[in-house]
């Protein structure tokens, strides 16, 4: 017995192909549909009811040609029956593809939305039509991974299968490439980068790899039993964005009164707490278990903040800083 997804797919693809001879004018009858599509006649008869209850098409039985017809004008075959709001909805989605725009998912997302958009229900889209065009996504810059290579690590995740990979390692020394046999877990995609949860077999440990500074990726025939213990939510329960660590920080930054609305309009995790200031600024509270991120975002703010809590955040910063102004003050005498 075949599964109810290609059962369904199939029927589709009859109705499809009957609605084809209707526009045509070609009067099918039962005997020639069943014929051509290698089913009995009760099977089109179904097909052709549902096609007259759920899709609300004309068709009739004429008599003199002995065969079905449409009654009035039919331009396509609804095969979607979509509310006002979700086709609205759906072209704001097909407007979001500008984010991937130069990435490996442009152009599959752009067949993708034009082949929905075909077998739309036959409504009158006068009154939402070219409201997406003033919608625009701005893209985060433009991730240069290859969709292959997505698909591989996809698959390898799925099948338990371990791969192989050249990788750059941000830390390590400048241009050094290693090749790393991976055990892949989870596919992320954070602010438009993509990035692999896997553990390295010669660590033994899960990590956080980036796909940008991945080449050569390529399955392997050995499989491997995913970590139990390993949860990709948990693990990023505490974090700042897509750092995880083993070592849970509380964080408390002081912002001033022109940073702090900017500051609560976005929530890093469930742990984050505001307490707004009699001068107007706010004192920022969050659990993170890394710091590398939220480090990044604190200096991004300048002099409108700084860290109050814990003392070795506080002292890399201060680092930072007078690196910062070291360098400043190098590039000031050479002028």
């Amino acid at each position: 017995m075949l599964p109810l997804y290609k059962t369904s797919y199939s029927a589709i693809r009859r109705m499809m192909g009957i609605h084809e001879h209707l526009i045509k004018d070609r009067y099918p009858n039962l005997a020639s549909l069943a014929g051509k599509f290698d089913v009995s006649n009760k099977t089109i008869q179904r097909d052709v009811a549902f096609m007259k209850e759920v899709y609300n098409l004309p068709i009739k039985y004429d008599q003199y040609y002995q065969g079905y017809r449409y009654t009035e004008a039919v331009i396509d075959m609804p095969v979607m029956k979509l509310t006002r709001q979700e086709v609205f909805a759906l072209l704001l989605a097909r407007k979001s593809i500008e984010q991937y725009q130069g990435t490996a998912f442009e152009n599959p997302l752009k067949s993708f939305f034009r082949k929905m958009l075909d077998h739309l229900s036959l409504l009158d889209l006068s009154s939402i039509e070219g409201i997406n065009e003033f919608v625009t996504y701005l893209p985060n810059g433009i991730n240069t991974c290859s969709y292959r290579m997505i698909e591989t690590l996809a698959k390898a995740s799925r099948n338990q299968v371990e791969v192989k990979a050249k990788y750059q390692a941000a830390s390590g020394k400048k241009g050094r490439v290693k090749e790393r046999i991976l055990r892949p877990h989870r596919l992320v995609n954070h602010g438009g980068n993509w990035y692999l949860f896997a553990e390295d077999v010669r660590k033994e440990k899960v990590l956080c790899y980036h796909l940008a500074r991945m080449a050569s990726v390529r399955s392997t025939s050995r499989q491997f039993e995913r970590k139990k213990r390993f949860s990709v939510e948990k693990s990023l329960a505490n974090s700042f964005g897509i750092f995880v660590g083993d070592e849970t920080h509380k964080v408390v930054v002081r912002f001033d009164s022109i940073a702090a609305p900017y500051v609560k309009e976005k929530r890093w995790n469930k742990s984050q707490k505001t307490k707004d200031r009699p001068d107007g600024g706010v004192d920022f509270q969050i659990e993170v278990n890394d710091l590398t991120e939220i480090k990044v975002w604190i200096l991004g703010w300048g002099r409108h903040a700084k860290v109050l809590k814990p003392r070795s955040l506080v002292n890399e910063v201060v680092g930072e800083l007078e690196f910062t102004r070291k360098a400043y003050r190098q590039t000031k005498s050479r002028k």
